[in-house]
């Protein structure tokens, strides 16, 4: 009977009871960082339970996991690539471009609403008025919501002022037209 016994030396034993007295002082050190990297933690509730400290530190990395996902997604709106592949009927009222345009003596007047990230609308138009004979005098923008408002006064140049009448309802016209054909094209993607 003797035999089967199995003998541990006393060096043994003492190691093996050092290393797991160190392995559980680093566990509750960490535990103890983890519990006070939690917020809310109230002290009056006393000690929490090692299960609900875990549970609980559980739950608040999930919570920041989706806030984070949110913040994505507010970010990607914001700088309108969540935009750029499909067109939903929440982001249709965006694609929305409308225009008046009309001449005041030599000056035409444009004024042009758009979704806020469809700066792309207003430099075409700019363009537009520059390749028809026009100096752009002054541009002003202001966006509320969703919206961009900008009002173009562009300067004929050029011909007399005969000719000017019929050539500013005609860059009015032209510019109507861009804006519309825009639109149509925006809501075929």
């Amino acid at each position: 009977m003797a035999d089967n016994f199995i003998y541990c030396p006393p060096s043994t034993r003492t190691d093996e009871k050092i290393i797991e007295r160190n392995r559980r002082e680093e566990m509750k050190a960490l535990l103890s960082e983890l519990h006070s990297l939690v917020p809310n933690q109230s002290s009056t509730e006393g000690e929490m339970t090692l299960p609900d400290q875990l549970e609980n530190a559980t739950n608040y990395i999930k919570q920041l996991k989706e806030n984070v996902e949110k913040l994505k997604e507010k970010r990607e709106k914001l700088m309108g690539l969540g935009e750029k592949s499909t067109i939903t009927s929440e982001n249709k009222a965006r694609l929305i471009v409308q225009v008046e345009a009309h001449r005041v003596g030599s000056l035409l007047e444009i004024l042009l609403t758009t979704g806020s990230v469809y700066s792309l609308v207003l430099r075409q138009i700019i363009q537009l008025l520059q390749e028809n004979g026009t100096e752009i005098v002054d541009i002003n923008q202001s966006t509320v919501a969703d919206r961009a408002f900008h009002k173009i006064i562009a300067q004929m140049v050029g011909e007399g002022t005969t000719s000017e009448g019929a050539k500013g309802e005609r860059i009015c016209e032209t510019v109507k037209k861009f804006v519309s054909e825009y639109k149509d094209d925006q809501y075929t993607v």
